[in-house]
């Protein structure tokens, strides 16, 4: 069987038992947005609102719109339709802000009404209701970037860096390292430089994801890259760091008080980071020190 095969049994097979790895449990942690009874990954997206301060958090659970303010957590419902037929959409959902905006994203319906993999979507009202782009029933997009004028997403079932110069109309697959990418990110001055992280092992290409090199081996590595010489890294133990080199050496800048999931940059200095329960964390100097601005 070929390696693309294999990859799309083995992420079939994930996606059925929750679209994750084994990892520990969450003992101790808030479960009001997350199921830490099911397999992870526990949070999918975080993103904030341009407009009204909000944060998007999508985990095992649904869908929320968290009100920094108040602290409240409101599940937002969303529908998906294609081909005649609908679902509601928001477990396992991967989102973002678009740059022409409205929401773009990808991930799995919530009854089988429709296939498991709902390729590229798209939503123009803040995700009450999608559209399909493209790769219906054939692409689980876990991570989309744009940079470049261009689209990057990591495909789970083909295993594969997807690249798209039309807005997701079409893409060009390039092929990762083994193992399920858990984070991958884009240089900001270089659109062909790449980072990705295994659950064990962080790795580099230079030429859009042709070839790989290994860089170090870290657990559980979440990434942001919002400045060419400011490459965030966040390890599974809370640990932050920094890269001015593209991932070639590191320097310690702080740590957050558990597992870190996402991370959004606002610029190069300004982090918001979610931990494995949906907790939200916020640093304006670059990681040094961090504020709890919700807790679930």
């Amino acid at each position: 069987m070929t390696r693309v095969g294999i990859a799309a049994i083995c992420v079939g097979l994930l996606a059925v038992a929750g679209c994750g790895s084994d990892e520990r449990g969450g003992e101790g942690l808030s479960d009001r947005l997350v199921d830490f009874s099911k397999q992870p990954p526990y949070v999918n997206s975080l993103e904030r609102d341009p407009e009204s301060g909000e944060f998007l958090l999508t985990t095992n659970r649904g869908f929320f719109r968290i009100d920094p303010e108040t602290e409240e957590a409101r599940r937002q419902r969303g529908t998906i339709s294609a081909d005649g037929e609908s679902s509601t959409i928001g477990t396992f959902l991967e989102l973002k802000y678009a740059q022409a905006g409205g929401l773009i994203g990808s991930g799995h319906p919530d009854q089988r009404t429709l296939p498991q993999y709902l390729g590229f979507i798209r939503s123009a009202d803040d995700g009450r209701t999608w559209q399909v782009v493209s790769r219906l029933g054939t692409a689980d997009l876990h991570k989309i970037i744009e940079k470049h004028g261009r689209l990057y997403a990591w495909d789970a079932v083909l295993s594969a860096l997807l690249i798209s110069d039309d807005g997701g109309r079409t893409f060009e697959e390039h092929f990762t390292p083994r193992g399920l990418i858990i984070d991958f990110e884009v240089d900001p001055g270089d659109p062909s430089r790449v980072v990705a992280a295994t659950d064990d092992q962080l790795f580099r290409s230079e030429d859009d994801g042709e070839g790989w090199r290994p860089l170090l081996a870290a657990e559980g590595v979440r990434l942001a890259w919002p400045e060419a010489d400011r490459l965030y890294r966040a390890d599974k133990d809370g640990t932050i760091y920094r890269s001015a080199s593209g991932g070639d050496s590191w320097e310690t800048v702080g740590t957050v008080d558990g597992e870190p999931y996402k991370i959004e940059p606002v610029s190069g200095d300004e982090l918001y980071i979610a931990l494995s329960d949906g907790t939200i964390a916020h640093t304006s100097d670059g990681g040094a020190g961090w504020e709890y601005v919700f807790r679930p």
